[in-house]
């Protein structure tokens, strides 16, 4: 076997190896892309939950309880 064909397979053994590390990298990408846009939405109904809340206990005319307000020290 002459010394090019060599290179040449061992060139290709490398190029098989990062083709296959740029695939499981994708992967995991679009894994986090996932988590990430089920992380947004869950965000988004919690901050609906809280502004859906707040405006209850303002028509009801809540006062902050004495456990929710800061101590003086803050």
């Amino acid at each position: 076997m002459k010394q090019y064909e060599k290179r040449l397979i061992g060139l290709e053994s490398q190029l098989a190896f990062q083709d296959d590390l740029i695939e499981q990298l994708n992967q995991q990408v679009i894994l986090q892309q996932n988590d990430l846009l089920l992380m947004q939405k869950q965000l988004q109904l919690m901050a609906q939950r809280f502004k859906e809340l707040e405006a209850t206990n303002e028509q009801q005319g809540d006062q902050p309880s004495a456990e929710d307000e800061r101590p003086p020290h803050y």
